[in-house]
């Protein structure tokens, strides 16, 4: 069931987000960086993120959203491997037929895996965002910056690790989205 759910989130991601009432809402993310110090570390990540939500109105959406990200790194090579899910809330605001505004929280539970150690956490995320409609359904998305909380617990370990972001203005993403009709 994992996988199935998987591979239909990898095939609507690239769909489907102007608000509109009594309609699903689908959405993705991809990232890929790749680059190379002056002393020859290689580094390279994958990042992919979509989202399926029900719209209750023209502003409210709520709906789960889901994380996967692998990267390579250094000599002697270290390989890092993250999974969150969880739930989200959206409120939107349209400026005009073309352009919204919207809030996005998201709640996640987290896993994660740096060389041989394994941890397991939670992560919020409030962020903005502009949804710039196209045409049947679909926009582009694009946030910039985010409030963020992480924390973790390695296993085996006694202690645990939390973080707390703020950024605005940096960490610029976009993204695609499509509205289904109900």
């Amino acid at each position: 069931m994992k996988k199935f759910f998987f591979l239909a989130m990898l095939a609507f991601a690239g769909l489907a987000a102007h608000a509109q009432s009594n309609s699903l809402l689908v959405y993705g993310n991809l990232g890929i960086n790749s680059g190379e110090s002056a002393a020859d570390v290689k580094t390279n990540s994958f990042l992919f993120s979509p989202g399926v939500g029900y719209q209750f109105n023209d502003h409210w959406t709520a709906g789960a959203n889901m994380k996967t990200e692998s990267g390579k790194s250094g000599a002697p090579q270290i390989k890092t491997s993250a999974f969150s899910a969880g739930p989200f809330i959206r409120y939107a605001y349209p400026l005009s037929d073309i352009f919204a505004v919207y809030g996005q929280l998201n709640t996640n539970w987290a896993s994660s895996k740096i060389a041989d150690l394994k941890s397991n956490g939670f992560e919020g995320m409030l962020f903005p965002a502009i949804g710039v409609n196209l045409k049947n359904g679909f926009a582009l998305n694009f946030n910039f910056g985010s409030l963020a909380i992480t924390t973790g617990k390695v296993k085996g370990q006694s202690g645990s690790s939390s973080q707390f972001g703020l950024n605005f203005g940096s960490g610029a993403g976009f993204g695609i989205s499509k509205n289904f009709g109900l």
